[in-house]
């Protein structure tokens, strides 16, 4: 079932590992279904959770601020890692007593932020906390794009130029008026939307 899903090459993959288990991540089953899937990492993103529970852990926490410096195992695929801690909106609301209000996810992010800064002192800080994971998978989801954008261009302007030829068949007097127009405008909205919504579904590449 997961290769049915993130076996498409525009899914993308979040191997999730607990940090007292980054000194062995080379080997964990999670690094190598990834790898089988998506062998060159560019569409993986690592996360190494629980972080606060590692406090303490010299070793664990050395190999955890590695990882996110790239500078991980040889064998270990060139993926994108950020760190998280366990519960980042126990931490806010144990700082600030106000979980119920608007702003206490925003407070939770910041909180968890501040604690991963606290704990992995030698770590970039834009990989660590759930506003990093956002930014990563933003990255990703941007560069999908730019991959299928130019197949769903070239296919767009195929169909305008079939739109273009069967009016000229038919006979152009219908654009001429303002609603002519629009429906045409309207006809190739829907196909844009009706091809761009089939890529992502499908996974296919080709336009």
């Amino acid at each position: 079932m997961i290769n049915d899903y993130a076996g498409h090459n525009d899914a993308i993959l979040l191997v999730v590992i607990p940090a007292v288990q980054a000194a062995e991540v080379a080997s964990s089953r999670a690094i190598r279904l990834a790898k089988d899937i998506d062998s060159d990492g560019s569409r993986t993103i690592g996360i190494l959770s629980k972080i606060d529970q590692a406090e303490g852990d010299a070793k664990t926490i050395a190999c955890v601020q590695a990882l996110l410096s790239n500078k991980g195992p040889k064998n270990l695929p060139d993926i994108e890692w950020v760190a998280l801690v366990g519960q980042s909106v126990a931490i806010a609301s144990a700082q600030s007593g106000s979980v119920g209000s608007e702003n206490s996810l925003e407070t939770a992010w910041q909180a968890e932020a501040e604690t991963l800064k606290s704990i992995l002192t030698g770590a970039p800080h834009s990989k660590l906390g759930r506003v990093s994971l956002v930014s990563a998978i933003a990255k990703q989801i941007r560069k999908r794009m730019k991959v299928r954008l130019p197949n769903l261009l070239t296919g767009l302007q195929g169909k305008s130029q079939m739109v273009q030829a069967e009016l000229a068949r038919l006979g152009e007097s219908m654009v001429q008026s303002p609603e002519g127009t629009r429906a045409v405008a309207l006809e190739l909205c829907r196909e844009f939307e009706d091809k761009f919504l089939a890529h992502i579904t499908s996974g296919e590449v080709g336009g």
